[in-house]
């Protein structure tokens, strides 16, 4: 699988380790993690989260872009063309100043 799919916004800890659990991914733009941009604590309530859910999360912080991906560390992890395409994705959607909105039902 090399396709990523269209960027949603999750903004409940639970619901991103559930994520995690189904073998997709998140990439975390600072500027969404509250107003002080607190790292450490999105990253402790998100490891909490996943420690409850029996999730190993695998953290890669990216500074100089301002991002945060995590995966499932017990699943395979995404390729570096999948991660490059996501972060590709998240980074268009701030170029253009664009919301990224929550998941789509069908």
């Amino acid at each position: 699988m090399n396709d990523v799919a269209e960027p949603y916004m999750v903004h409940d800890p639970r619901e991103m380790a559930g994520q995690l659990i189904n073998g997709n991914w998140i990439v975390a733009r600072w500027e969404h993690l509250g107003e002080d941009e607190d790292l450490e604590h999105w990253t402790a309530v998100l490891r909490e989260n996943c420690e409850e859910l029996g999730v190993d999360p695998y953290v890669i912080n990216i500074p100089r872009k301002s991002l945060t991906i995590v995966f499932n560390g017990a699943l395979p992890a995404p390729t570096f063309e999948q991660l490059e395409n996501s972060v590709a994705a998240i980074e268009y959607h701030r170029f253009l100043d664009r919301e990224i909105g929550p998941r789509r039902l069908n």
